[in-house]
């Protein structure tokens, strides 16, 4: 009888201890937690747009003639383009630089895709991101406030064309959609 009522008395005891930690446990989670801040954004900016736009001459073929000057609005850029054969190309080499406050990070080229789908097809647009030697890199990186990011955008009749297109010009219209970092 003895060891039946320790061993009620230790049970007992247990259940007192465990009811003791749960009544602990659960104030320590109810308790409403109170975080008090400031913040400040003091004169923010978004400011990204073309910096310049030149016809890289070196790429360029010979039968490869501007209609229109290669122009930029924010961050679109437009071209019009007349190439006289098949293997002509034009060449152009953007820079886009970030004159805001705000740092940003590539989302998205839109328009290539579409251009290229547009009669004439065998004349096609292209867009490589350059690093800062001039190189083709596949890396899209942030542009940083007060930084810039370098591209090529080549319009090129395919060499390997075999019809000739009713028209020889090509004119398009390509976007660079940054978003904040």
């Amino acid at each position: 009888m003895r060891n039946e009522a320790r061993r009620n008395g230790i049970i007992i005891g247990a259940l007192l201890i465990t009811i003791a930690l749960m009544t602990v446990g659960y104030a320590a989670l109810a308790t409403q937690l109170s975080i008090e801040g400031t913040s400040n954004i003091s004169d923010a900016s978004w400011n990204i747009e073309f910096e310049s736009i030149t016809k890289n001459s070196d790429l360029s073929t010979a039968g490869a003639i501007e209609k229109a000057v290669a122009s930029a609005s924010g961050t679109s850029a437009s071209f019009n383009v007349e190439l006289s054969k098949p293997g002509d190309k034009m060449v152009y080499d953007l820079v886009v630089q970030n004159k805001g406050s705000i740092d940003a990070t590539l989302k998205e080229i839109s328009g290539p895709d579409n251009i290229n789908l547009e009669e004439p097809t065998d004349i096609t647009y292209t867009v490589q991101r350059l690093d800062d030697e001039g190189s083709v890199t596949t890396s899209e990186g942030d542009l940083l406030s007060g930084s810039s990011h370098k591209f090529r955008v080549t319009i090129e009749w395919k060499a390997e064309a075999t019809s000739i297109p009713g028209t020889k010009t090509k004119t398009g219209t390509i976007n660079f959609n940054y978003e904040q970092k």
